[in-house]
């Protein structure tokens, strides 16, 4: 499949043609081919702004899981709590994307004090309770335990990676041929997980997608200090980078 949003658009309306209800995890049980739409925002809340839309378009909803210990966005300020916001009014759900290797972890009880402290932190941000998490490149110790929490659903724990199946498009890369899979109708749960940093109008390889992200980068701090440093064209101006 292309990682274009016409071929996202291919995906939704294949699973809708298949008769899969798209839920979130509190509500799949109510469903006999429930598929959970999930997206980890690892960089760039813009272009998950983009997918909600899109879904939003499309009569679906999803979750939006957002990684507090990032360099690429702060949940906190103005224009991403914004975006955040306006992510949740558009139907979706918004879930914390934990990342274990922050804290030295060395077991399941101080992991989930970590994953409710951050919780709480994300859900004041957006005032929201957070009720389920997905783990940031998570360990062979998390995906081979079923870890459960208490309040807190974890999407990586036995019911949403054995009882459904799980594909995700990690890396700009199916491991497996997702449509294929959902053409056959082989399994009644899917969980699936895309990023919507991987797709755009336009068919691009991870190179010219990253490219874009590094140039774009320079755009937008040089804005950000637009905002900070009074007359800042007379010292720089966008047209030097």
């Amino acid at each position: 499949m292309e990682f274009t949003y016409d071929g996202y658009l291919k995906l939704i309306s294949l699973l809708k043609e298949k008769n899969y209800k798209f839920c979130d995890y509190l509500s799949c049980d109510e469903y006999d081919k429930p598929v959970i739409f999930r997206h980890d925002i690892d960089n760039s809340l813009n272009k998950a702004l983009e997918i909600a839309r899109l879904e939003y378009e499309n009569n679906i909803t999803s979750t939006f899981f957002v990684l507090l210990s990032t360099d690429f966005y702060n949940v906190f300020s103005k224009e991403s709590n914004d975006i955040l916001k306006e992510i949740m009014k558009l139907g979706h759900h918004i879930g914390l994307h934990f990342d274990e290797k922050r804290y030295e972890i060395p077991n399941a009880k101080e992991l989930e004090y970590w994953v409710k402290r951050e919780s709480d932190i994300l859900g004041n941000a957006i005032d929201k309770e957070i009720k389920v998490v997905s783990m940031h490149r998570p360990s062979k110790w998390i995906l081979e335990n079923d870890i459960q929490f208490e309040g807190i659903i974890n999407s990586y724990s036995k019911k949403f990676l054995s009882d459904f199946k799980y594909l995700s498009d990690s890396r700009m890369h199916w491991r497996e041929d997702i449509l294929g899979i959902i053409e056959s109708e082989q399994y009644d749960k899917l969980h699936i997980l895309t990023h919507s940093f991987w797709y755009s109008d336009e068919n691009e390889t991870i190179n010219e997608k990253l490219v874009k992200f590094i140039d774009k980068a320079k755009i937008e701090r040089y804005y950000s200090l637009k905002d900070n440093i009074r007359d800042l064209d007379e010292i720089i101006n966008e047209g030097e980078f």
